[in-house]
């Protein structure tokens, strides 16, 4: 009998509280059970997506009622809470202002909570490793003698300092062998200034800042970054399973402090899961520097993580675009293993709908695996952006692409496209092999041709029948087209 009253006074209640028009008529009291919850990143200072939806959730109690609005619409949305608690609003979005709205989510057991300094923009997920992380203030201290900047850093952030309407969130670090419903509580959106930024991932800055200025419209991102992580860890297990047991590591092949966070699935669970319901533009992905020993499965691998992750938004049609950086030269060694991961991320693109990729063949630094330059290609990734999301037809954000092959006498003569203004910013052109039949590469001498080639001989090989450029772990990039971008690492003998 008292359950029965308890269902009549709920119905009761939610019925009472649905009937009222003003935001503060008070509805009878019922002391809560459960606490109106939300993620701690639905909060204060967010960015949602223009022109789309703004996705709320969390949980409550049972069967709850759970209202939403926005000051930016006259529309009041409601669900109820599923039978474990868990509700979501997706609450309509209007074009992009430099408005700061005011966001209320309110529960039949008297939860409310107002989310302050709303803006609506443009809403980006970057994610990948050390280089993704890499922040404006650099990694490490003077002090410690491992300082590793960011070049003109803070005249840069200095630069940017007045850019409130560019905002950022940076997920904190959380691997997790199930998928957690949120992130850690130490992060917050943080608003571009000259204290906030120096923790802003460089790369994210750097494109943000672009993205915010040239577009006029509020920009926010949310950065997934953890240093020295396997593609692995950034992907369901499930999905892993189809592949090859060859293809990957799992826990039982990594050491044990590997296998803390690039054990498969685990930054997913922890890190991408919490956000999946966060409604985005696309994503930017950096990351390929500790899959170099499965190059061969990268491109793949990496296929699948993007398929899962569109999958979870419900992007069969893959509208939302995956835009990847390219790894640089490094090492002081003369092997050619990260030239095989850059030319699989090349691969990847091509097996990826809706994918790009920008090249940072000429920012690398051979002792510094995290180099100092970041706003060359932070800048170069947000002309990729413009041009392929935005539609700004008058940027291009391409380097010289490699056309044809052919061999004349003792040269390879290589044929390029996209090619106006071809340079070389050295001469004659490093990096460059070419081997004859016996498959053995010497070092070339290189110049620039007519109609946009590249031509390469070497005394040692009369008649080549195959060539290289930048395949080799080191490497810096110094032929460049009229756009400023560099020719990316190939070669003919695959």
């Amino acid at each position: 009998m008292k359950s029965v009253k308890r269902v009549m006074l709920f119905v009761a209640l939610a019925l009472g509280i649905m009937a009222c028009d003003k935001e503060d008529a008070k509805p009878p009291i019922e002391p809560p059970t459960t606490e109106l919850w939300m993620p701690v990143f639905l909060s204060d200072g967010m960015v949602v997506q223009q022109n789309s939806v703004a996705t709320y959730w969390g949980r409550t109690n049972a069967g709850a009622t759970v209202w939403g609005e926005a000051t930016w619409s006259n529309e009041r949305v409601s669900t109820t809470a599923d039978a474990e608690g868990f509700w979501r609003l997706d609450i309509p979005t209007p074009a992009a202002s430099m408005t700061k709205h005011l966001v209320s989510i309110s529960d039949s057991h008297l939860g409310r909570k107002t989310i302050k300094d709303v803006l609506v923009g443009e809403v980006w997920h970057f994610a990948g490793q050390s280089n993704m992380e890499m922040p404006m203030r650099g990694f490490g201290s003077v002090e410690n003698g491992n300082y590793q900047p960011v070049t003109d850093a803070e005249q840069e952030i200095a630069a940017a300092a007045g850019l409130d309407y560019f905002r950022y969130f940076k997920v904190a670090y959380q691997a997790s062998s199930t998928p957690m419903e949120d992130v850690r509580e130490n992060t917050w959106w943080r608003a571009s200034n000259a204290t906030e930024a120096k923790e802003f991932s460089a790369m994210a800055f750097f494109c943000g800042r672009r993205l915010a200025t040239e577009l006029g419209v509020p920009v926010g991102i949310i950065c997934t970054p953890y240093g020295g992580t396997r593609i692995e860890a950034w992907m369901p297990t499930a999905r892993l399973a189809t592949f090859n047991p060859d293809d990957y590591k799992d826990a039982s092949e990594l050491d044990a402090s590997a296998a803390k966070k690039s054990a498969p699935g685990l930054l997913y669970n922890g890190m991408v899961y919490p956000i999946e319901k966060y409604t985005i533009r696309g994503w930017a992905w950096y990351q390929g520097e500790s899959n170099i020993d499965n190059a061969h499965a990268y491109a793949r691998l990496q296929e699948a993580l993007v398929d899962e992750w569109r999958k979870a938004k419900g992007d069969t049609a893959c509208k939302l675009p995956f835009y990847c950086v390219q790894i640089s030269g490094f090492s002081t060694k003369t092997d050619d293993s990260r030239a095989k991961m850059v030319e699989a991320q090349w691969d990847a693109v091509n097996l990826i709908p809706n994918s790009d990729i920008i090249t940072t063949s000429d920012v690398g630094d051979q002792k510094l695996i995290h180099y100092p330059n970041k706003k060359t290609p932070g800048e170069r990734l947000a002309n990729l952006l413009l041009y392929r999301t935005y539609e700004q037809q008058d940027i291009n954000p391409y380097g010289p692409k490699v056309e044809s092959i052919r061999y004349e006498g003792n040269k390879a003569v290589v044929a390029l496209s996209n090619a106006g203004g071809l340079k070389a910013t050295e001469q004659p052109i490093p990096y460059v092999q070419v081997a004859g039949s016996d498959g053995v590469f010497y070092t070339a001498t290189a110049t620039i041709g007519a109609n946009g080639t590249l031509m390469a001989s070497a005394p040692q090989v009369s008649a080549p029948k195959a060539v290289r450029y930048c395949f080799m772990s080191w490497h810096l990039s110094t032929v460049f087209n009229e756009a400023g971008v560099p020719l990316a690492p190939f070669r003919s003998d695959r």
